[in-house]
């Protein structure tokens, strides 16, 4: 049992680090807390660890995932221990598992959860606001159009959208909070700034957004929409 799954947050302290930094930083981490990391054959040995869907530079999360597979066996609960001493501020484990499938996490995630701040119009209402995300959901498709690398193609992202409501903020401030479940992952890709944006040109309405945070990040397994840390997720049984 040599693979383990970690469970960890991005704190507002680490916010505006790239994917690229929070690698480098859980591999220092990893030489000072001598956890018997594999590394990778070849000229240019790296650590065999593979981190979930990368996370936009300024967004939060209490829900990061980890995969890293290990030279020696090596406890769940003393990983969680010895790394979270060499981790910065803003980066915490929060659980760990051992893992006995394939099936990495960055190829695993198929969904995502976010939880938006946003600055909204005065004199309008949380209901007012709910009303506009109802029509906007009933709509049967949402094109938008999209950058690739063979230039602007329009892309249906209704599909991508499971979920969206809005919760009360500070009435003072004309703040809202949006949640959604969108599509996430390698075969569908829904970033929540484009879904706000969207919903926002298409409703007519005026939201700026505030802060954005990860709440959930999800799997699928056998038809379920399951979170990475589900026993039936870290077994091929």
């Amino acid at each position: 049992m040599n693979s383990i799954r970690i469970k960890f947050t991005r704190g507002e302290e680490v916010r505006y680090i790239s994917h690229l930094d929070l690698m480098k930083t859980f591999e220092r981490a990893l030489r000072r807390s001598r956890i018997p990391i594999a590394y990778s054959q070849g000229f240019n040995p790296h650590p065999q660890m593979v981190f979930g869907l990368p996370l936009s530079v300024g967004v939060t999360s209490e829900t990061e995932y980890a995969d890293f597979e290990l030279a020696n066996p090596l406890e769940p609960e003393e990983l969680v221990e010895r790394l979270n001493k060499e981790l910065p501020a803003g980066l915490k484990i929060i659980t760990a598992k051992y893992k006995h499938t394939r099936d990495n996490i960055m190829a695993s995630v198929v969904r995502a959860s976010y939880d938006i701040m946003a600055i909204t119009e005065p004199g309008m209402e949380i209901n007012d606001y709910q009303k506009k995300v109802n029509e906007f959901l009933e709509k049967q498709s949402i094109i938008v159009k999209r950058q690739g690398k063979n230039g602007i193609r329009e892309v249906d992202i209704r599909p991508m959208i499971h979920s969206l409501t809005v919760k009360e903020g500070s009435r003072e401030e004309n703040m809202l909070w949006f949640s959604m479940l969108v599509s996430a992952g390698s075969a569908a890709n829904l970033k929540p700034e484009l879904l706000i944006s969207t919903l926002s040109e298409l409703g007519n309405l005026k939201i700026r957004t505030v802060k954005i945070h990860r709440s959930g990040l999800f799997v699928n397994k056998e038809g379920k929409t399951l979170e990475p840390l589900t026993d039936a997720v870290l077994t091929d049984v």
